[in-house]
């Protein structure tokens, strides 16, 4: 019975009785409506991004999916279907980490090339032709003006007559000299300001995170479709500094500054336009999770809207995040196995857009300056929830977003590419089928299958060695109460077709076993030179794949110096320079170049080659050996002025061993020619083995004695 009629409240119906569950709902139902932010005025800022939103997070879609099983495929998690036939079948779980090892193996080759202990990947050089500085030029035009007026002059004084060729020819020289030494001068210092650039991009990347961002940014190069370095981002930072006081002790003060900071973002929370193809290509949206506290520290910051932001930490104080179609199995992913961990905590979901929005759009959020309101601008905007709660122009001069976007395999034509495990997907799936299919048949050969006659057997359950089985006649039958059945083994033919689809993974991935270590190579690999040579050919498709980190980096520190060019107060810095990436240009096999360099230093340990080079030629190579094994050059190889002492002292030594020499053949004149003449080696020292060069010619002694007898 669903109600009661109240004999106290005629007229009024039936009144209804309620569970406790749902009062509990009706509760819930009218805290949630209380707590729900009020409706506000959607802005057309707000509406369009909206807009780009969905459209981009609908298209990314089937990218996410196989993001997704990229990740299962890396971490050795079966799909959920697949999982659900292997335990219908009740059969073995096991799951081969080829994908793991290959990713760990390709991460180790990259990081050891672009992340040297004594270098860097990357370098500023100055351009080929630099351009000589306008007052410099304007200098050196009225220095050969000056020049020609005073051969003019000096030629009429002296009642010479010069003809026009000839003063044009020779100032013409005299010109092109000028401006070569002048070029030179520029070159020099151009290299030094381009030394000093590179220094301060370095200081900056350090201080800015970019060790920890590049480690991620490779992670996910191998593994997903795509791999995004973010960078530079300019935050307001408070950063510890050491300062002396007048008494000579040191404290830490701590001072706030605009610091460049470089980020990785997981390319799940990456969502381009649907037609883009790079990131300056279409508009681009990065999802952000955000905590209040620094959502609270953009009140008062250039660019905010202190409104918007106080009615995002009013609306969502408790926290807000929408759900994709990857959010669930990102959880399970990403935080073993837990779900709904995005939707925990109170951080705020916030949207970060960059792209073009018309200028009518802009003012009706608020922006203020010189907007046209029929242009186009290039923006970057952060909208939480229903509110734009930033909006300004961007401020890369060329309108580029500060993303590197880059992937293992490149899909011309498209933004996202492909990662190792996608490319040997197929290959994992066949070998965990063979190793599922060896694992079962073990199990299942182990020991006898056992058919036994229930009606003439007791005790049918148990098996042990030795075992006597009690059986009865009951059947007047001959046959046996028990019959063994030994299951054929066949892990041998099954390991032969593991090995072949295994080794098929290095063809598709461009990863060979023996580049992380395996010794069972064979063949050519059996010798050292094999080997060497095997690693120059396979090192080409790493190459291919680091050339593509190679842009990623370039791009980011392109976009430092175009930073430091434009704002930074030293001017000592800045010159007319290029940015070259170095990553794939050094992928020589150390070893490989270790062995060219020694060889090089033996070949030219002779006297005739070291007339040549000299001792400064001499410390170049062994700098460059020094360099190849990352030992300290510097706390080896002596300073310039050392070396200048150095080769001082062996040219005083050289001089007096001429002399000593001289003045042998001179007391010899008036002797008796010997018959056994002194022969001297291409140096012109005594030719007469270590122990008479040694003793031969001593300080103090008469020349050509010998000590010792």
């Amino acid at each position: 019975m669903d109600g009661l009629r109240n004999p106290a409240l005629p007229g009024r119906g039936l009144v209804s009785i309620k569970s406790l569950d749902t009062l509990e709902n009706e509760e819930r139902s009218r805290r949630e409506e209380k707590e729900a932010p009020t409706p506000v005025e959607v802005t057309g800022l707000a509406s369009h991004i909206d807009r780009c939103w969905s459209d981009a997070k609908q298209a990314k879609q089937p990218v996410e999916q196989q993001m997704l099983k990229s990740l299962r495929q890396r971490n050795g998690v079966y799909e959920a279907e697949k999982m659900a036939a292997i335990q219908k079948m009740g059969g073995s779980e096991v799951f081969i980490m080829l994908t793991s090892t290959k990713c760990r193996a390709a991460e180790a080759w990259i990081n050891d090339i672009l992340r040297p202990v004594n270098d860097r990947p990357w370098s500023i050089r100055p351009t080929p032709i630099p351009e000589i500085p306008q007052d410099l030029e304007e200098s050196l035009r009225q220095e050969v003006y000056a020049v020609t007026q005073a051969v003019i002059q000096s030629a009429a004084q002296a009642g010479q007559m010069i003809q026009d060729y000839q003063l044009y020819t020779e100032i013409r020289k005299y010109a092109t000299s000028r401006k070569d030494e002048v070029l030179q001068a520029v070159n020099e210092e151009a290299e030094k300001r381009a030394e000093r650039m590179a220094d301060k991009i370095s200081d900056q990347l350090a201080e800015g995170g970019w060790n920890k961002a590049f480690w991620g940014v490779i992670s996910d190069f191998v593994a997903l479709k795509a791999a995004v370095l973010k960078g530079p981002i300019f935050r307001r930072k408070k950063v510890p500094k050491w300062v002396r006081e007048k008494d000579g002790r040191w404290v830490v003060r701590s001072e706030e500054s605009i610091v460049p900071e470089f980020e990785r973002v997981s390319p799940l929370d990456l969502y381009p336009a649907p037609d883009s193809r790079n990131p300056d290509d279409g508009y681009l949206i990065e999802r952000h999770r955000i905590p209040r506290t620094e959502i609270q520290a953009m009140i008062g910051v250039p660019g905010y809207s202190e409104h918007a932001i106080r009615q995002v930490l009013d609306h969502y104080g408790k926290g807000y995040t929408t759900l994709t179609y990857a959010d669930t199995e990102r959880d399970m992913i990403e935080f073993a196995g837990e779900t709904g961990v995005h939707q925990k905590g109170e951080k705020i979901e916030v949207l970060e857009y960059w792209g073009k929005v018309q200028g009518k759009v802009l003012k009706e959020w608020g922006m203020d300056g010189d907007i046209d309101p029929d242009m186009d601008y290039e923006i970057n905007a952060m909208k939480a929830g229903h509110y734009v709660i930033r909006a300004i122009i961007n401020p890369d001069t060329m309108g580029r977003k500060p993303y590197s976007v880059d992937s293992y395999e490149r899909v011309a034509g498209s933004f996202w590419g492909r990662g190792i495990p996608e490319l040997m997907a197929d290959i994992q799936d066949i070998c965990n089928a063979v190793a599922r299919a060896i694992v079962n048949n073990t199990s299942l050969a182990s020991g006898p299958q056992v058919d036994v006659n229930i009606d003439r057997v007791t005790n049918p359950e148990e098996l042990w060695p030795w075992k006597i089985w009690q059986s009865t006649n009951h059947q007047m039958t001959e046959a046996p109460p028990i019959n063994f059945y030994q299951p054929q083994i066949i892990t041998d033919p099954l390991m032969r077709v593991f090995e072949f689809f295994a080794s098929l993974t290095e063809d598709a991935t461009g990863i060979p076993r023996w580049a992380y270590g395996n010794t069972d190579i064979g063949g050519a690999g059996a010798t050292s030179s094999g080997l060497s040579m095997l690693m120059n050919h396979a090192s080409r498709g790493v190459k291919e794949a680091i050339s593509h980190v190679d842009d990623m980096v370039a791009g980011v520190i392109h976009r430092m110096y175009d930073y430091n060019m434009a704002y930074d107060d030293d001017e000592d810095i800045k010159g007319d320079c290029r940015v070259v990436a170095l990553g794939s240009s050094s992928l020589v096999a150390k070893e490989q170049q270790m062995v060219r360099l020694r060889e090089t230093m033996a070949a030219v340990n002779n006297p005739t080659d070291m007339q040549i080079l000299g001792i400064e030629g001499r410390a170049k190579l062994l700098e460059a050996v020094l360099k190849n094994m990352e030992l300290g050059v510097k706390e080896i190889i002596p300073d310039e002025a050392k070396l200048k002492e150095i080769v001082r002292k062996a040219e005083e030594q050289q001089m007096m061993r001429m002399q000593q020499q001289m003045m042998m053949q001179q007391g010899a004149k008036g002797s008796v020619p010997s018959a056994n003449p002194q022969k001297l080696d291409p140096a012109g020292n005594p030719a007469g083995g270590v122990d008479a060069n040694l003793f031969q010619n001593q300080p103090g002694q008469t020349p050509g004695v010998r000590v010792g007898g």
